[in-house]
């Protein structure tokens, strides 16, 4: 069965009983709303939604996301620990009757290995949409795992949409996630371009401006663009200006991206130190993007600007990145941080799954 252990940090006997509890934690900055799927199926909404086929975490991503009525956070994370016997396929949770694997498929985490992982998650963008990858969230839910004893050890597996994902916790400042390799094949990325070869240093077209722009995925897409001049200022400052998130959101339209894009502006201060801005898919500008941050770290060495191995400098911090020539993977090092933990109202909760259901 899942089991999520109580984090011996969190003071129970303040968290009334029908309450969910949640972690708030943070990357660099680039926050999240930490939540065990095991807490979620104590609530009978929840499992009403299930029993339903409907899946109730983009509502809920949505308000408890929401920086003025809800917790605040770049993204919603399900976490939840993995063992034998969630790949026994008649497993069944014993309070509600409903099958582990039912619950995941419902929730889109059917891609689930309870075999080879150690750890799954489901990631939701604050917008409600999803994503396969985000290491500033894969860093926190592994700090998350090993302080709450969900694994044996301090290297771990995480099954994630694209396959398993292999974290190394040395310390909580220093977490390291083998992101694997990065796609550069246009229909894998995926872009609309009929062309088979990739796509480095060419044109996107917004209404007003031209910029070269490299596309590489990470698990999810990014075009990353060095030196343009719109972004400057904005770089100067580690912060967007208005103009610039306009031509974001254009560049995040434009028909080359199926799946709408996560966009990076770049400037190389030197061979191993980029400075970066990310404006990100389903969040808009965030302080620090991990993925974001190995695209930029590629699209440099496809490029020739950059080497192999370098510093990413975001408005949250710094992130090590080396895109290894041995193995073509790429290896994202960094920070996670709990911020507080809390319970949501057991009304809350109820409200943001109803109100999905009638948006739906």
């Amino acid at each position: 069965m899942l089991k999520l252990p109580t984090s011996p940090t969190t003071d129970t006997k303040n968290i009334p009983d029908a309450a969910l509890p949640f972690v708030k934690m943070h990357g660099l900055g680039n926050d999240f709303v930490m939540i065990a799927l095991t807490d979620l199926t104590d609530h009978a909404p929840f499992i009403d939604a299930i029993k339903s086929g409907r899946n109730p975490l983009p509502g809920m991503a949505k308000i408890f996301c929401d920086r003025n009525f809800g917790i605040g956070a770049d993204g919603l994370i399900i976490g939840f620990s993995l063992g034998n016997e969630l790949s026994k396929k008649s497993v069944e949770t014993a309070k509600n009757n409903v099958a582990e694997t039912d619950i995941l498929k419902v929730l889109g985490a059917n891609y689930v290995n309870g075999g080879a992982c150690d750890i799954g998650w489901i990631y939701i963008n604050s917008d409600g949409s999803s994503s396969a990858m985000c290491g500033n969230g894969l860093r926190c839910l592994a700090l998350w795992a090993v302080e709450r004893k969900l694994v044996a050890s301090s290297r771990l597996l995480v099954s994630t949409k694209v396959g398993p994902v292999e974290i190394f916790v040395e310390t909580a400042s220093g977490i390291t996630v083998d992101l694997g390799q990065p796609i550069l094949q246009p229909s894998l990325i995926p872009l609309t371009s009929d062309q088979t070869e990739n796509f480095i240093a060419r044109e996107i077209q917004t209404n007003s401006q031209t910029y070269n722009a490299t596309c590489v995925s990470m698990g999810n897409p990014h075009a990353v663009i060095f030196d343009a001049d719109s972004a400057k200022v904005s770089i100067e400052s580690m912060k967007f200006d208005q103009a610039l998130i306009e031509q974001s959101i254009e560049i995040q339209k434009n028909s080359l991206f199926p799946e709408g894009v996560n966009v990076e502006f770049a400037r190389v201060s030197a061979k191993d130190q980029i400075e970066v801005l990310v404006f990100e898919r389903g969040c808009g500008p965030t302080l620090a993007c991990a993925s974001g941050a190995a695209a930029v770290l590629v699209a440099g060495v496809l490029e020739g600007r950059t080497s192999r191995k370098a510093s990413v400098i975001l408005p949250g911090g710094a992130l090590s990145v080396e895109w290894s020539e041995a193995t073509n993977h790429v290896l994202m090092s960094g920070p996670a941080a709990v911020v507080f933990e809390g319970a949501i109202l057991a009304s809350t909760l109820s409200q943001a799954i109803s109100m999905e259901a009638i948006a739906s």
